[in-house]
């Protein structure tokens, strides 16, 4: 009761403001994504182009040292695979998700669904329950969604594939596209319960609705990957907690400017599964 008592309220002071795209931002949110496809997707065209590409890197502390925006060409045929991605930055449950779409290249393409800030603003999930900050799809390479959380942050990462055939997840990209592309007109606030990095994922799952705002593993995405598993999106050949540990992501040995830093976290998580099935 408490809990939809909360929700009642935020959703009339969702009702009493308003949302916008007007500055200033944290440099690292300045510019939004959005994907251009061909004429239509519907009709087989299988390219995009991603405007706003973000690749930032960071200084030891976590503050952006250099933030590059350019143009991205991507082909939906070409997508290999899918990752999902857990950052707890308080452990155990407090936790940042995010997708990284493997088109092949060496250079994924990560949708992270983030609190845009501005310049004085700090993260705060119970600032995020009240509409204080906005929402924003970040669209960036590997290196800047996840190189500052595993290696600057010290955050422990979970890097893990996603169970799905190329229609799947080409349709997930779309739609996850298709909701960047949204924001650009009609601007939304983040919100820690309803609207957060997490269920904001789920969304474009199998997960019944009602899951994506009341399941506390979705609410407290560190543990998400158990929802996860459960609805198949994550390999079955093992158990859950193999594949959480085969997923972490150990900074030690490597660094976030390391160029083969894609293959790494990679190569990791197969050969602790090789390591387990021996």
């Amino acid at each position: 009761m408490l809990f939809l008592l909360l929700l009642v309220i935020l959703n009339i002071y969702y009702l009493l403001t308003t949302a916008t795209n007007q500055g200033p931002w944290k440099r690292v949110y300045e510019k939004t994504a959005s994907v251009e496809f061909g004429s239509s997707v519907a009709l087989n065209e299988t390219t995009a182009t991603i405007r706003n590409f973000r690749r930032a890197r960071y200084e030891q502390s976590g503050v952006a040292k250099t933030v590059n925006w350019s143009d991205r060409q991507i082909d939906l045929n070409k997508l290999e695979s899918v990752w999902y991605g857990i950052s707890v930055f308080s452990a155990p449950a407090l936790a940042h998700t995010f997708l990284s779409f493997d088109f092949g290249d060496g250079d994924p393409v990560v949708i992270s669904v983030e609190a845009r800030m501005r310049p004085e603003q700090t993260y705060s999930p119970l600032k995020g329950a009240l509409d204080h900050y906005h929402l924003i799809y970040v669209i960036a390479d590997e290196r800047d969604i996840i190189g500052v959380r595993s290696h600057k942050r010290n955050e422990e990462v979970y890097f893990m594939p996603v169970i799905a055939d190329l229609k799947r997840r080409q349709q997930l990209f779309i739609d996850m596209s298709n909701r960047v592309n949204s924001l650009q007109n009609q601007p939304e606030f983040y919100n820690t319960f309803t609207s957060n990095c997490t269920n904001s994922i789920i969304k474009e799952t199998k997960v019944p609705g009602w899951q994506t705002y009341f399941d506390p593993r979705i609410i407290l995405p560190g543990f998400s990957d158990r929802i996860a598993y459960q609805y198949g999106v994550l390999d079955q050949d093992y158990p859950r907690e193999t594949i959480r540990q085969a997923a972490f992501i150990q900074a030690e040995g490597f660094s976030d400017d390391d160029p083969e830093f894609y293959d790494i976290i990679r190569r990791n998580y197969y050969e602790r599964l090789q390591a387990v099935k021996k």
